[in-house]
């Protein structure tokens, strides 16, 4: 996988964040898969915002990162049905 290394341009010592993996973005479908929710799922999600953060390109293409997805994930993790 293609690896990423950010310069930060406000430091003149040329000071780097180290690199990072850069992974694919999903399409709706495995992202559902992902998640374990079928994709009309997701794309109701969309509709009402209640779903995971996503990315439009060109106006057509709907794509998920894995971040949005894990923080998702994370977002609805409970200890008990005693919470909302």
């Amino acid at each position: 996988m293609a690896k990423s290394t950010i310069s930060t341009a406000a430091n003149d010592d040329n000071a780097t964040i180290e690199p990072r993996e850069l992974r694919p973005l999903l399409t709706a479908n495995q992202a559902a898969e992902h998640l374990g929710v079928p994709a009309s799922k997701l794309e109701h999600w969309r509709g009402t915002g209640e779903g995971p953060a996503y990315i439009k390109l060109s106006g057509k293409y709907v794509r998920y990162s894995h971040d949005d997805l894990e923080a998702f994930i994370a977002q609805h993790r409970r200890q008990s049905t005693a919470q909302a």
